[in-house]
């Protein structure tokens, strides 16, 4: 019998510590565990940049160590780490079983191929990892939404909402979103004056890096300006292209997935809203997007 210690955190999708006793004396064929015994076996599950890392330490009752292992797996999948580790152990507890104590055979860590029966059988990289997928990134989809504020994009900084769709494979992503403005109020000093709303929709291509990335963005928008204390209020529309850049932060909590953004964006056409033969507002060459998303991540 030994004694068990496990620590994983569960919002990255990890198993508890009652399901992974299960999963150990379902391949054992019975409980090895127990709170009164001596030996012990520390078992913790990290997240890393490319996935998660398993840790299983065993050790004497005076604290003596016996051996330890890690385990890793490029796969964002918690679950497929946890069944490797549950495996891992069975097979030590199997040797302990036998009379051979854990790892008695070596020196330092180890990473032990994942389970048949539970996983799909992956080759090490030459780095010593298990690869999901054969070394092939998957494909991720997520679906998201975020509040945001621009800057120059009508006559006063203003609030943005935004739905998106964005797919990524490895260091790549591709996004598309649609946007809407708050309208913004111009006034002119004899009381008259317009009021400026924008609409639009993005496309980007980004790069990353660890959690950070870097976007190229088009954009298609339009303007729509109205005049407010006239005669006779009228409404027209604009259409305009923009280009730019986003820097932008991500992390991912679970299957959901927050992130931070700034968009520095280019205007291709200038426009002039008119209101009674003067011109009161020009759309400025250069605007700005500061938001917050959180995306719901399906696979």
């Amino acid at each position: 019998m030994v004694r068990l210690e496990y620590q994983a955190d569960e919002q990255d999708g990890c198993v508890g510590e009652d399901e992974l006793r299960r999963m150990v004396t379902k391949q054992l064929g019975h409980d090895p565990f127990s709170a009164d015994a001596d030996r012990r076996v520390a078992i913790s599950i990290v997240r890393t940049e490319a996935g998660f890392q398993g840790r299983i330490v065993w050790t004497e009752a005076d604290g003596q160590p016996l051996g330890e292992r890690l385990l890793a797996s490029r796969s964002r999948d918690c679950k497929e780490i946890a069944a490797n580790v549950a495996f891992a152990v069975v097979l030590q507890l199997q040797l302990v079983e036998r009379g051979a104590p854990p790892d008695a055979d070596d020196a330092g860590p180890k990473v032990e191929p994942p389970p048949k029966p539970t996983v799909p059988a992956v080759p090490p990289s030459p780095a010593g990892e298990a690869a999901a997928g054969g070394g092939q990134a998957p494909l991720q989809l997520a679906v998201g939404a975020g509040p945001a504020l621009g800057f120059a994009m009508t006559p006063g900084a203003t609030v943005f909402g935004r739905l998106f769709v964005a797919a990524r494979v490895g260091g790549m992503s591709g996004e598309i979103a649609a946007d809407a403005a708050l309208p913004a109020k111009q006034r002119e000093p004899d009381g008259t004056g317009v009021t400026v709303g924008a609409v639009g929709s993005t496309a980007a291509a980004c790069a990353h890096v660890s959690v950070a990335s870097a976007c190229i963005l088009g954009r298609l928008g339009w303007i729509r300006a109205r005049g407010t204390g006239v005669a006779t209020p009228s409404t027209s529309w604009g259409r305009f292209g923009e280009l730019g850049m986003r820097l932008a932060a991500s992390r991912e909590m679970g299957r959901f997935i927050v992130g931070v953004h700034a968009d520095g964006l280019v205007m291709l056409s200038r426009w002039n809203v008119v209101l009674n033969d003067a011109v009161v507002w020009t759309v400025p060459r250069f605007g700005a997007v500061v938001g917050v998303d959180v995306a719901l991540r399906f696979f």
